[in-house]
């Protein structure tokens, strides 16, 4: 927001000392003429007035409390123009010919306050006021050096004694109005901020700052409407522009947002927040490419705008860009080494990236920082989880819902984790409380259906399913799972409709044409199985289960040979798999080849001692 500062040009009468009475008359309208123009008695550009000012010094006509004037005159035109150091100059000149000159003193306090000289500002209001008590323009001053200098509560208490001094000044409400919202008292704010708008109903400002604090109470509409007010009253005020994209982004109003984002930029070119901003919106709009050229704009404009590296870093993410996201968080980072969501975003980075303890150690400062942060356990059980050490990833999740009970995510992520140790009812209990938290999670519903299934509970298993579809039409593998479980219950044909259904909505889901696969083998249509598993192979070529599935399918249609191949191709992969060993060797078994089939069938039972199809097989090529 644009500070407002007051003018302590003096308006005072210049006494001039008597004129020689030989003095011709144009010089006496000419000097008249300076002292109008010097004294801001009549319209003048600032290098005109200084001009005058500079001949009436030149004329020594006057004594040395005048010149005093003429000088501080002089620095008001010289600060106008923007030459603060000539302007400090007269300011000098003029308190060393007048020791007591209070508005010398404030006009050269405000002069370095430009310069970003807040504390020389402050030690000349200071004097000001000593000298003159009742000047509410110089609290207001001085209450803006405050401000500057980060400390609220003097610049509060300054505006407040402008305002006790002048309760109709819209500018000493105002500021006050700012340094409190910045303070987090924001309904003071908006008190004074109101009261401008009494004062002076056309103070766009004021409406501006008004729509941030309803924009931060979260009623949007309002702020909308404060922002629209803000704009017919000043159509060039680009952060009113910038502010209401805001409000609609937030109230789902992207296209709108967008076009005040455009226009904010198109008044204000060097606005860093307008470009981010607008970043923001096509982030959304998932169009990371321009969302990064706006972020870096921004940069470019700022380049310590830590939020905007975060930002640019979250684009990059989604792009799958995963390097150059880290290297902006850690921008962020390095620009604000307190920013915590900076190094949350880059341990998600890290831990999809496959750092894990880069991860871990990045949501180890971000907790340090903020122990609050329910997410921050969560992603770090996530960490923990991918690391396989389900017990401290137990203990991160039941942290974030300990921070966050209604947690959703953080429930249906321990779910998983109790699922993996093998606690199945612990596993249930913590999807069904993430569908308490979100009755709309249509992944709770998925993973609480995989539970069931395994415990055996295929009606409810299916319900599950039938959930998660309903919320998502194209789940693809919840059809795939929702086949599983009727394929369990012996309905071929409902099951064959759910892997038709998988693979129409995601043609590339392997595991589905297995599983259809498995449907044909059952109804003794190999061709159709073997097709089904190889496109399965096409899609993961490390797939053993599809091998495995094929070399059956082969030997029930006597294609012992091919089968042999693909249990060799099963086992290669997966040293340990069981089935595929047992089945390589009822291959060999077909082909006559005793020996081999015995020591394959020995190699499944090393593996799993109770494998019957292994222990019976063995027997029988023995016997032989």
């Amino acid at each position: 927001m644009t500070r407002l500062l007051t003018s302590l040009a003096a308006a005072i009468a210049i006494l001039s000392t008597h004129a020689a009475h030989a003095q011709q008359k144009s010089d006496k309208d000419k000097a008249q003429d300076n002292e109008k123009v010097c004294l801001s008695q009549v319209r003048a550009t600032p290098q005109e007035q200084a001009d005058a000012c500079t001949a009436l010094l030149a004329s020594g006509r006057y004594n040395e409390r005048n010149r005093a004037i003429i000088h501080n005159n002089r620095g008001v035109a010289h600060r106008a123009r923007r030459d603060l150091d000539a302007a400090i100059a007269d300011y000098d000149a003029a308190i060393k010919l007048h020791a007591d000159y209070a508005r010398a003193y404030a006009n050269r306090g405000n002069a370095h306050y430009d310069k970003g000289e807040h504390d020389k500002a402050i030690a000349d209001l200071d004097q000001s006021i000593r000298l003159d008590a009742k000047s509410a323009a110089a609290f207001v001053s001085r209450g803006n050096a405050w401000d500057a200098k980060g400390d609220a509560d003097r610049a509060i208490a300054d505006y407040t004694s402008a305002i006790e001094l002048t309760p109709n000044s819209a500018v000493a409400h105002f500021n006050r109005g700012l340094a409190l919202r910045r303070k987090g008292a924001i309904d003071r704010a908006l008190a004074d901020f109101d009261q401008v708008t009494q004062l002076d109903p056309k103070h766009a400002g004021a409406h501006n700052s008004k729509g941030l604090i309803y924009a931060e109470r979260g009623d949007n509409a309002r702020a909308i409407t404060s922002y629209d007010e803000a704009i017919r009253l000043a159509p060039k005020l680009a952060s009113a522009y910038n502010n209401r994209g805001n409000a609609l982004r937030a109230t789902g109003e992207p296209s709108r947002a967008l076009a005040d984002f455009d226009k904010a930029i198109e008044l204000d070119g060097k606005m860093e927040t307008a470009h981010n901003n607008r970043g923001l919106i096509r982030y959304d709009m998932k169009q990371f490419d321009a969302a990064i050229a706006d972020f870096t704009a921004a940069l470019a404009l700022d380049p310590k705008y830590a939020r905007a590296y975060a930002n640019r870093g979250n684009a990059h993410d989604e792009k799958g860009e995963r390097a150059q996201a880290i290297a902006d968080y850690g921008r962020a980072i390095a620009a604000d080494p307190n920013y915590v969501l900076a190094y949350f975003n880059r341990a998600v980075a890290q831990r999809r990236a496959g750092a894990a303890d880069a991860a871990m150690k990045d949501l180890d400062t971000a907790l340090a920082l903020d122990p609050t942060l329910a997410r921050g356990y969560n992603e770090r059980g996530l960490a923990w989880y991918e690391k396989r050490d389900l017990d401290k990833a137990i203990a991160d999740y039941s942290e974030a819902v300990r921070r966050d009970p209604a947690y959703a995510s953080a429930y249906n992520n321990r779910g998983n984790a109790y699922d993996d140790k093998g606690e199945n009812s612990r596993a249930i209990a913590d999807y069904t409380e993430a569908l308490r938290a979100d009755p709309n999670f249509a992944l709770a519903y998925y993973n609480r259906g995989i539970t069931l299934r395994r415990t055996g509970d295929l009606d409810r298993a299916i319900a599950d399913y039938d959930q998660a579809i309903r919320l998502d039409p194209n789940y693809a593998i919840a059809y795939n799972n929702r086949g599983n479980a009727f394929d369990d219950k012996g309905d071929r044909d409902r099951a064959l409709e759910d892997y038709n259904a998988a693979i129409r909505i995601d043609p590339k889901l392997a595991i589905a044409y297995n599983n259809r696969g498995n449907i044909h083998r059952s109804r003794s249509e190999f061709d159709a199985a073997r097709a089904d598993y190889a496109k399965a192979l096409e899609l993961n070529p490390r797939d053993a289960m599809a091998y495995n599935n094929r070399a059956w399918a082969n030997y029930l249609s006597g294609q012992y040979a091919e089968g042999v191949a693909d249990a060799s191709k099963a086992v290669e992969i997966d040293g340990k798999f069981v089935s595929a060993w047992s089945r390589r060797a009822l291959l060999h078994e077909k082909l006559g080849d005793r020996e081999k089939a015995a020591a394959d069938f020995r190699q499944a039972l090393a593996l799993d001692a109770a494998y019957a199809e292994a222990a019976d097989g063995l027997r029988r090529v023995e016997a032989k």
